[in-house]
């Protein structure tokens, strides 16, 4: 992942402002590009403009309007004077779980940034979620920031040992080097109960064993130093969520990274996946690779 471009997502909210300033920051690490936008709700189309869903013409009254109401908000409440990376603004109309995916494959992304509002399981099946529906059909890169994230320099990758997992963490090389974070790996064992927990890790062939070494051929491939890499992957025993909510809260990581597979259906967490149980319950940010 080469951060050129930068895509956030944002409304007039807390949640909205944590994406934007999110952006700003790692815009400004990395000399990205940034562009922040707003998907105007379909009912708010006749209000506006009277259009159908899709990218409007900024000719109209009603876009030309939302534009430059996002630009006044922007400004006055998001974006410090004299802020050295240029922003720019652009609204979409239709339905904010597609328009907002479209808009960022359109414009040639890198990272889709979202801010990740705190709903119960009921209410997101009752109202509805963007986040959840983005992060289900984006082919980009999502960062959700919840409410008081701090400084994004520390990434903590959850890997299955797969070579697709693999994937998952030269995209998390990718933006650690773009942004300047440090960067640790975590994976879960899973055997019959009874089981001893480093029996994985102490097996010369054994599937932690392996990945050790996996790991450390990424790094050493895609970052400059690959001195930690002995250390570099944790190796936890039990259920895959709990174990990984662990370590996130032994670690303190600014970002969570984990693969996660696009589709399924909008609805309760709990008939959803591992990825979907993460994105949803870990308490800080989380970066997800489409796979």
């Amino acid at each position: 992942m080469n951060l050129h471009h930068i895509v956030v997502a944002t409304d007039e909210t807390d949640a909205g402002r944590q994406a934007v300033r999110a952006g700003l920051r790692l815009a400004a690490r990395s000399r990205a590009r940034l562009t922040v936008m707003r998907a105007v709700p379909v009912p708010a189309v006749a209000v506006l403009a009277g259009v159908s869903s899709g990218t409007a013409s900024v000719e109209l009254d009603g876009a030309a309007g939302a534009v430059k109401r996002l630009q006044r908000w922007l400004d006055a409440d998001v974006i410090p004077a004299g802020h050295p990376t240029p922003v720019d603004v652009s609204v979409t109309f239709g339905i904010p779980g597609i328009e907002i995916c479209r808009f960022a494959e359109r414009q040639g992304a890198d990272l889709l940034i979202l801010g990740r509002k705190l709903r119960s399981p009921m209410t997101r099946l009752l109202l509805g979620d963007t986040a959840d529906a983005v992060v289900r059909r984006s082919r980009i890169p999502c960062l959700f920031v919840p409410p008081g994230s701090g400084e994004l320099c520390q990434l903590l990758v959850a890997l299955d040992g797969s070579e697709r997992g693999m994937t998952v963490l030269t995209a998390a090389c990718g933006f650690a080097r773009g942004v300047g974070a440090s960067l640790r790996v975590v994976t879960v064992e899973s055997g019959p109960d009874g089981e001893w927990a480093g029996l994985g890790s102490a097996l010369p062939g054994g599937r932690s064993s392996q990945l050790r070494g996996r790991v450390a051929a990424v790094l050493g491939r895609e970052l400059e130093t690959i001195a930690d890499a002995p250390t570099a992957v944790e190796i936890r025993h039990g259920g895959i969520v709990p174990q990984i909510l662990a370590e996130v809260e032994a670690s303190h990581p600014g970002v969570l990274v984990f693969g996660y597979h696009r589709g399924g259906p909008p609805g309760m967490i709990e008939a959803g996946s591992t990825a979907r149980h993460l994105a949803h319950t870990a308490p800080c940010a989380v970066l997800t690779i489409p796979l």
